[in-house]
């Protein structure tokens, strides 16, 4: 119903010792500015309690979003200008497609340390009772989005590939807008912004998500030792499973 903000339930997932990640509970989504009559009926069917927005003080200023919840809470992760800044030498280069998947790859590897503390909180919030459900969500809902959700089922024992696989499925949701947004762009600078640029730097790879996941690994020791950095204590952590698997 909800693909066009690339809104869905990221639970349901297997892990390996064959239970599943409980249904219901966590949502991720990208901003909404607007909703129709279903659209609202839809969510307040789900009877979400608390909405966590991933984007910068100026991007929520700037996009102030509309998701029904008992409470908004800001949980910043400041990427937009980092990847401005990153991107900005390329736009207008033509086959500049692997400097540009370079680029967000490099803002993957930094935003594993600039989400340390959003996934602190979100934890914390996760295990508060009364708390659940939850809507996660930044601007598509893809990046920041996409890696706290890949986060949490990692944490939870979901297969690699499973991940991988639930985290390419933004690129299905977005593609129509990311498809109009190439076209419009391309026709507004005639033509000067490639669009392959666009799509490289639209698009999510699987490249980016793994080096994530290698830099978590390497750099703070596993998925664990990662959310403990946050300050989540080990008994948090048996916590977090219990109430996100089933039995």
């Amino acid at each position: 119903m909800l693909n066009r903000i690339n809104f869905r339930d990221f639970g349901g997932g297997v892990t390996s010792d064959g239970r599943k990640i409980r249904l219901g509970l966590l949502y991720r989504s990208g901003v909404w500015q607007k909703m129709n009559d279903a659209d609202r009926v839809y969510i307040e069917s789900l009877k979400i309690q608390y909405v966590i927005d991933f984007r910068s003080a100026e991007e929520q200023d700037r996009k102030p979003a509309f998701l029904p919840s008992r409470e908004k809470i800001s949980m910043p992760c400041n990427i937009d200008q980092l990847t401005r800044d990153g991107l900005r030498p390329f736009w207008m280069k033509r086959h500049a497609d692997d400097k540009i998947m370079d680029v967000i790859e490099g803002v993957y590897s930094a935003m594993v340390d600039m989400m340390v503390e959003p996934m602190g909180k979100m934890i914390n919030l996760v295990l508060t009772p009364g708390a659940l459900p939850i809507i996660i969500h930044c601007h598509a809902g893809k990046d920041r989005t996409g890696f706290a959700a890949a986060m949490i089922q990692w944490f939870l024992g979901m297969d690699k590939n499973d991940i991988i696989a639930e985290y390419l499925r933004s690129n299905v949701f977005l593609m129509p807008k990311i498809s109009k947004l190439m076209n419009r762009l391309h026709l507004f600078t005639a033509g000067l912004y490639p669009k392959s640029n666009l799509q490289a730097a639209f698009e999510v790879k699987e490249r980016y998500l793994l080096t994530a996941m290698k830099k978590v690994d390497e750099v703070y020791g596993g998925i664990d030792k990662y959310f403990m950095s946050a300050g989540i204590t080990q008994q948090q952590l048996t916590q977090l499973r219990t109430l996100l698997l089933e039995p």
